[in-house]
């Protein structure tokens, strides 16, 4: 995956993270047929360790070089960031959001979020 090789190519300059929030198509909800296609079939997570359990599977899947984090059962992270189902952040050393994408998944684009990588890393 293309955030792979990005996170790979600047890990010596900053350090890279997945949030793992909310389920967005769960099978106890409003699953969709391209998730029934790729085995991607999870209902809402209830507890952490159900939650860690996805996440885990998740990390398999696209089998990043970088942590994954797991959101709080409030969603916390996924209320702050509004990542839903999913969106690239850039933080800069003092945690301020310097570049935030546009939702996932037609808005996502891991060009951008590179280019705001660069210019993060040259200021």
């Amino acid at each position: 995956m293309r955030l792979d090789e990005i996170a790979k190519r600047y890990a010596d300059q900053m350090q890279f993270y997945c949030i793992y929030i909310k389920e967005i198509h769960p099978d106890d909800g409003v699953q969709v047929q391209s998730n029934i296609d790729e085995g991607i079939i999870f209902d809402q997570p209830t507890t952490d360790d159900t939650r860690a359990e996805i996440a885990a599977a998740c990390m398999l899947r696209f089998n990043f070089s970088f942590p994954m984090l797991l959101d709080n059962m409030t969603d916390e992270a996924e209320a702050k960031f509004v990542a839903l189902p999913e969106r690239l952040y850039v933080l800069d050393a003092d945690g301020r959001v310097t570049f935030k994408g546009g939702l996932g998944p037609h808005c996502f684009d891991p060009a951008t979020w590179e280019a705001a990588i660069k210019e993060l890393i040259a200021s």
